[in-house]
């Protein structure tokens, strides 16, 4: 089986953060501060834009969607920055696996992976 944390830092936590970043363009944050508050180069930033990195839009997911945006309005009104941001984008990265929402991108990376029946990321990463 292919590492649940190669999964998660390919896969999982770039669509996340590119997810972040485009709420963020939408509430008007020019993109060397969101590079700043997300602790991430302005070029990255950019590829995150181009949908160049971070795949996967977790977004479609309704409970996503508005931890993203609950996410997004923090950072912009309460000046959330640095760690703090990090430790939300790891929550969320957690409530995704919790959920099983990123089990289908798990298995077409590797086909041994049977979603119905592995609950190796419930166990793991329950809801905290």
């Amino acid at each position: 089986m292919k590492s649940i944390f190669e999964l998660v830092a390919k896969h999982v936590e770039p669509s996340i953060k590119r997810s972040i970043v485009e709420a963020l363009v939408e509430q008007g944050l020019p993109k060397a501060e969101i590079a700043r508050c997300l602790d991430v180069s302005p070029s990255l930033v950019t590829r995150y834009l181009k949908k160049e990195r971070g795949l996967h839009d977790f977004t479609r997911i309704p409970d996503v969607a508005e931890r993203v945006s609950r996410l997004a309005g923090r950072i912009v009104y309460e000046k959330l920055c640095g760690n703090e941001v990090y430790m939300e984008i790891v929550k969320l990265v957690f409530h995704v696996l919790s959920r099983k929402y990123a089990c289908s991108i798990h298995y077409l990376l590797d086909k041994s992976v049977n979603p119905a029946t592995c609950h190796v990321c419930t166990e793991l990463f329950k809801p905290l």
